[in-house]
């Protein structure tokens, strides 16, 4: 049984870390006036504000300003996301939308698409914090608006604009040899803008932590360890540069990222030899035309270079490349607050595996979405419909939103739409240790739907929302011959639940703010064995809350935060030796400003702030105890925009 559970669980890294690593309306909305800066966002609308009927969180990175969190514990204060650390500390992390698997959230860097054909999710680690200037989570069936793969939602990361004469540097020291450095600026004039940004991240991941040699016994002794072969580098690039050309406006962005880390494996199944080396170039352009009043004519490129080499032992080592590349054409009609978008898109995706086979295909897409502005501006209608061939494949995603201004601060949404995702050319096609190919796959299906209501008005932030969706083929590795895994469309699965969030305003001398977001998830497996079937999915916590209180008085800023998991199983059996018991996390940190120009301030920040360490991922990876990080940012120059 022992070697069975190490089998699974090495499946389970194989199937996680090879192809994840490949890795409120207004009335005055208008078209963008050529002259001021336009995010490179993509298709109408990757911009969470831009669609009123959405249900979507934006998160803000000014607000954890001094504070050393990753993209991926950005995320984690948005209701209905999980994030998957497997072992934290530049570890792979990915992120869950409403109980959908990480290979079914699409995830963009100011609207360059990130997820490969390679498979898996996006590894969130990869993507340097400081470059974030917000994160839009949008959640749902949405592949009528952000294209085929969007299951559960999307992650649409945006970094920062060029803000001409801006600059800043930031260094950060903390726990287990870890540090972090970044600088970037901007220089432009009337017509044009240049913001250019570096980053690095080092650790050597090595940290204690408390080992429970018998999982099945509860309440036995546990044993003192040490997590060895756990170090990470990451380094990344960035240049956005804005240009008015003729009437029109040209938006591009560069970006370079890449590093070294060590896999240390499953604590119950270390791989001290395992590691990985990857890089990642990508370049998005767009180019807005006016064509006459209220109708503009956008051309889009894009392309990404995804490299990978892993060595899993004792399997030979593995490299991969993965390139993909896209344009499209789009044209806007506005009118008053309404606005028509019809747009179309080709390209392709190639997949090169040393020693083997190169797999390739290519895509297309056509869609029409609209945003109808109704009452006054109270009412907004924002139907989509989108038709996407990737490969042999093919598939329709539709949405409809409406959102209603009740009165006063209360406004009411609700949404309904259906999204498709293709096999991956690993699921199709590549042979990676235990993991076998299956040709014979069809694409993975998700219809959802949603209602809330907000309160938004002087006092703060609050909104409600109830969900359901259904997942339909979902492709699913079962044992095949020679204890190796297939993947098969044998999966079905719902997920329903509630979303709630709040953000107070500062109130008082100290400015004191309150925020939070609670997930209430209820996942069930509809197809399967009598051993599976009702069960909860794995890795899928019915709990999520986070909690927050900040104050900033003169020169002095501090805050507190809490993070809460309930339970969850690690297999579709709900077998109570592959239970993660909940986990409750604790921070705090404190920040005093030192110089006004230039702009000097450093940050104390502690996590884990108990010590605990018997913390476990929801794989059963141990995640280090009290972490503590000091860290100096200096910034001049103008406000960004």
């Amino acid at each position: 049984m022992a070697r069975s559970v190490r089998a699974c669980a090495l499946a389970a890294h194989l199937l996680a870390i090879v192809p994840a690593a490949a890795a409120a309306g207004d009335e005055g909305a208008r078209a963008p006036t050529f002259g001021e800066e336009l995010e490179v966002t993509g298709e109408r609308p990757r911009t969470a504000a831009a669609d009123p009927t959405a249900a979507s969180t934006v998160v803000e990175a000014h607000r954890f300003e001094g504070e050393a969190k990753s993209v991926a514990e950005l995320i984690a204060t948005a209701p209905g996301v999980a994030v998957s650390q497997y072992g934290g500390l530049g570890q792979l992390t990915t992120v869950s939308l409403r109980g959908s698997s990480a290979a079914q959230v699409q995830v963009l860097l100011d609207g360059l698409p990130l997820n490969t054909a390679a498979g898996g999710g996006v590894d969130l680690a990869r993507i340097p914090r400081a470059w974030i200037e917000r994160i839009e989570v949008v959640r749902g069936a949405e592949g009528a608006v952000y294209g085929a793969g969007t299951l559960g939602g999307v992650v649409n990361i945006v970094t920062r604009r060029a803000a001409a004469g801006a600059w800043s540097a930031e260094a950060t020291a903390g726990s287990f040899r870890t540090f972090a450095g970044s600088a970037d600026g901007a220089v432009g004039g009337e017509r044009w803008g240049l913001f250019g940004a570096a980053a690095v991240e080092d650790t050597s991941g090595r940290f204690e932590y408390l080992f429970d040699p018998t999982p099945a016994m509860p309440g036995d002794a546990l044993e003192p360890r040490q997590r060895d072969h756990d170090a990470s580098f990451t380094a990344g690039g960035l240049a956005k540069l804005w240009a008015t050309v003729g009437e029109g406006r040209l938006d591009a962005v560069l970006q370079l990222s890449g590093g070294t880390r060590d896999l240390p494996g499953s604590p119950y199944a270390l791989t001290p030899h395992d590691g990985q080396r990857d890089a990642r170039a990508g370049l998005v352009a767009h180019l807005a035309e006016p064509l006459g009043e209220g109708l503009v004519l956008v051309l889009g490129l894009d392309g990404r270079d995804d490299r990978l080499t892993v060595w899993l032992d004792p399997f030979p080592t593995a490299r991969q490349r993965d390139l993909a590349g896209e344009a499209s054409a789009e044209l806007r009609w506005t009118t008053g607050p309404s606005e028509l978008a019809l747009r179309a898109a080709g390209g392709g995706e190639r997949l090169e595996v040393e020693g083997g086979r190169t797999h390739a295909w290519g895509t297309a897409a056509l869609s029409a979405a609209e945003e109808l502005a109704l009452l006054g501006g109270r009412l907004r209608v924002a139907p989509a419909l989108r038709f996407d061939v990737v490969g042999p494949f093919q598939g329709i995603s539709a949405k409809l939103g409406a959102s209603l201004r009740v009165a006063g601060p209360l406004s009411v949404r609700a949404g309904a739409g259906r999204s498709f995702r293709a096999p991956s050319f690993a699921e199709l096609y590549l042979s990676q240790g235990l993991l076998s190919p299956n040709p014979g796959l069809v694409p993975e299906t998700s219809w959802s739907a949603d209602a809330g209501l907000a309160l938004d008005g002087r006092l703060g932030l609050a909104r409600a929302t109830v969900f359901t969706q259904q997942y339909q083929d979902l492709i699913v590795y079962e044992p095949d011959s020679f204890r190796r895994f297939k993947p098969f469309n044998d999966g079905k699965a719902a997920a329903n639940g509630l979303e709630l969030e709040a953000a107070s305003a500062p109130r008082g001398p100290a400015a004191l703010a309150l925020s939070g977001a609670y997930t209430l998830l209820a996942t069930e497996t509809l197809r399967g064995s009598a051993a599976v079937l009702g069960k909860e999915l794995p890795h899928r916590a019915r709990h999520r809350l986070y909690a927050r209180l900040a104050g900033e008085r003169g020169p002095v800023a501090a805050h507190a935060e809490a993070q809460w998991v309930s339970a969850q199983f690690q297999d579709l059996a709900n077998s109570p030796a592959l239970r993660v018991p909940p986990v409750l996390t604790l921070g705090a940190g404190a920040s005093i400003l030192l110089t006004r120009r230039p702009e000097t301030r450093l940050a104390l920040e502690v996590r884990n702030l108990l010590d605990d360490r018997t913390l476990q991922d929801g794989f059963g990876n141990p995640l280090p105890g009290r972490t503590v990080t000091l860290t100096v940012r200096v910034s001049g120059g103008k406000e960004s925009p």
